[in-house]
């Protein structure tokens, strides 16, 4: 009896096989390519948020959704092509979806392993640089104690500069943005180091840093602000964003040591947070709804 439910379950097993395979067609080896891409991914993904210490369930929740949609676009597209088989035959367009997804999913490790500190050729750093996504990035680009001291003051502005926005929101907003940027300061302290060699990766490896930073705390914003109290500080601060990213940009190509680089990056990390608060009260000032509550 078992050895008929086992044979059973082979030919069960089998034929689901055999039915995806057929459903596949030609581009099931661009199709297995990907599944190994996402799952090297999803691995180093966790491995950079355990390193960068802001592991949560989200990582796993992004790796599910990241399945969901991209098997959602595969079955779509192989069912166009088996829909048109009568007048044309072809897997073009599921070979080329597959490869897209393949190239982007291979940046996506390069730019975990680059955070991990392995290191990586210059010419890869170039074409990683394009996948930076930072507001403002895209329209742009058309020893221990230095570090302790930084970090302290950043904790300075936090409990002193802070508390005296009125605003429960806006202070909540600069409170979150503050202690996401005092992780990146420190990161960035420790990923740019010797072994990083060339203007190309040093910029690419800091923008990946700040690139992370600013993931964080989209994020964080998200669950505890409300979106129109997001856009207001936005709409002040942005511009200067957009400055800084071009400054941060300057340090990195110049010809100056790496450890002179770090020190200024870490320095104009310092200056935007003092100007950060200033953006804030210009936002509460100048928005009727962040008035009434600050009043």
């Amino acid at each position: 009896m078992n050895r008929t439910h086992n044979l059973l379950a082979i030919y069960l097993v089998s034929g689901v096989i055999g039915l995806i395979s057929e459903f596949l067609g030609a581009a099931k080896i661009s199709y297995l390519i990907l599944l190994i891409l996402i799952i090297i991914d999803t691995l180093t993904g966790l491995a950079k948020a355990i390193k960068l210490k802001h592991f949560n369930s989200k990582v796993l929740l992004r790796f599910l959704k990241k399945l969901i949609t991209y098997t959602t676009a595969f079955v779509t597209v192989r069912l166009l092509e088996i829909g048109i088989l009568t007048f044309y035959k072809t897997t073009m367009m599921s070979q080329i979806i597959a490869a897209y997804l393949i190239i982007t999913e291979a940046m996506s490790i390069l730019e975990h392993v680059t955070i991990l500190g392995v290191p990586i050729p210059a010419n890869f750093a170039k074409i990683l640089i394009g996948y930076i996504r930072i507001p403002g990035f895209a329209k742009m680009m058309q020893c221990g104690q230095d570090i302790q001291k930084d970090i302290t003051e950043i904790e300075d502005i936090i409990q002193f500069q802070i508390p005296v926005i009125r605003h429960s929101h806006m202070r909540r907003l600069l409170e979150i943005k503050f202690e996401v940027w005092k992780k990146v300061v420190v990161h960035i302290d420790e990923g740019l180091n010797e072994k990083l060699s060339g203007n190309e990766v040093i910029y690419y490896k800091t923008m990946a840093l700040i690139e992370n930073g600013f993931k964080d705390m989209e994020e964080r914003w998200i669950e505890e602000i409300p979106q129109e109290c997001i856009d207001v500080f936005k709409s002040w601060h942005q511009n200067r964003v957009n400055a800084w990213l071009n400054k941060v940009q300057e340090i990195c190509y110049s010809s100056k040591s790496l450890q002179d680089k770090k020190k200024q990056i870490i320095e104009s990390i310092i200056v935007i947070l003092y100007q950060t608060i200033i953006d804030a009260q210009k936002g509460m000032n100048e928005d009727p709804k962040c008035k009434q509550e600050a009043s």
